[in-house]
């Protein structure tokens, strides 16, 4: 199995892409060899924010929640290929918040852009927003219209799961939101926004009653095995521990299941992923440990970053060509100008 890692290290400033040969070995998390790649641009601000990958592309955005309306990228390591996409429709003078999708079905891949703006009487901002779309191989992006949007996704947190042709967010609808109340805290409704990528018509996948009450900062979504799941922080600041839930049955709200809890120990910042019954846990001395969820020890993987900087999903050779910009590319032994990954 392979995967794809990002991780910003402070000690050389510099943002890291590795291609890892992963295996279980009795029953732990092992990476067997690790290839480093470059990232053919340069962050502004330190890293690029990755949208998602899939097929072996992955999307990304330089705005590190500063500059919402930068160009996206879309980049194929295996050719040392990318391309950034043409200047988007969509891009108010007000302030706005920008999210994106990146996901492909039957073929096609699409990134989906939505943008909510600021209402003019408070610092909310308003449903439903404005959405475009581009898909690889188009000449510029297209607005789509007439969905009735009630979920708002954070400006800071978000970030997408791919799955089944599907992106999705976590977001919040807003209760007794009275645009004439100078009252300005608001209770919320916790759940998560869905897009489907091959009819672009957007849906909702409810979370647990449980965690509707919950606020979205305090989540984060994962694809684990083919499942929606989640990891719920909000009783952290109490008992220094995290429950992590599944989907068993997509789409169906009573098969949300609560798996187990992940003590958080003196250090422990944030879930990054899961490998072979362990979780990746980011912490806050910038590097990056497995944790077993039977024996609740862990193992230091020697890779570091700050904890926002981490990124991990699965990953598969592509040889598709963007019509961009190619890369120098190293023959490999066999003379094929590919990488020559292990």
């Amino acid at each position: 199995m392979r995967a794809i890692l990002r991780h910003y290290d402070e000690r050389d400033k510099q943002e890291h892409y590795r291609l890892l040969e992963l295996s279980a070995k009795n029953g732990a998390f092992a990476i067997n060899s690790s290839s480093e790649f470059d990232f053919p641009l340069n962050s502004q601000i330190g890293y690029y924010r990755i949208v998602g990958s899939c097929d072996g592309l992955v999307c990304s955005i330089d705005d590190l929640f500063l500059f919402p309306s930068q160009s996206v990228v879309l980049w194929n390591p295996s050719v040392r290929n990318h391309v950034i996409l043409p200047p988007v429709i969509t891009n108010p003078t007000e302030p706005h918040i920008v999210v994106l999708g990146f996901g492909v079905a039957n073929g096609v891949y699409k990134v989906v852009r939505i943008v909510y703006c600021r209402r003019p009487y408070d610092y909310g901002f308003g449903v439903p927003p404005q959405v475009e779309v581009f898909s690889l191989g188009a000449e510029n992006w297209r607005t789509v219209d007439g969905f009735n949007i009630k979920l708002r996704i954070p400006e800071f947190t978000w970030s997408q799961v791919l799955l089944n042709g599907i992106v999705h967010w976590l977001g919040y609808e807003p209760i007794d939101d009275d645009a004439d109340s100078n009252n300005y805290i608001y209770s919320s409704r916790s759940s998560i926004l869905a897009f489907e990528i091959d009819n672009e018509v957007f849906g909702e996948v409810m979370l647990p009653d449980v965690l509707t009450g919950e606020g979205v900062a305090s989540m984060c979504l994962f694809a684990n095995e083919g499942s929606l799941a989640l990891v719920n922080y909000s009783v952290a600041f109490e008992s220094k521990a995290c429950d992590v839930w599944i989907m068993k049955e997509y789409g169906v709200r009573a098969s949300w299941t609560k798996l187990y809890r992940i003590e958080l120990v003196e250090g422990f910042q944030r879930v990054v992923g899961f490998r072979y019954g362990e979780a990746l846990l980011a912490l806050n001395g910038l590097d990056l440990v497995a944790y077993n969820l039977e024996s609740q020890g862990c193992r230091r993987l020697g890779i570091y970053g700050t904890q926002r900087s981490f990124y991990i999903d699965n990953y598969v050779e592509s040889l598709l060509l963007l019509d961009g910009n190619n890369e120098p590319a190293e023959e490999d032994l066999n003379g094929d100008v590919l990488e020559g990954w292990v």
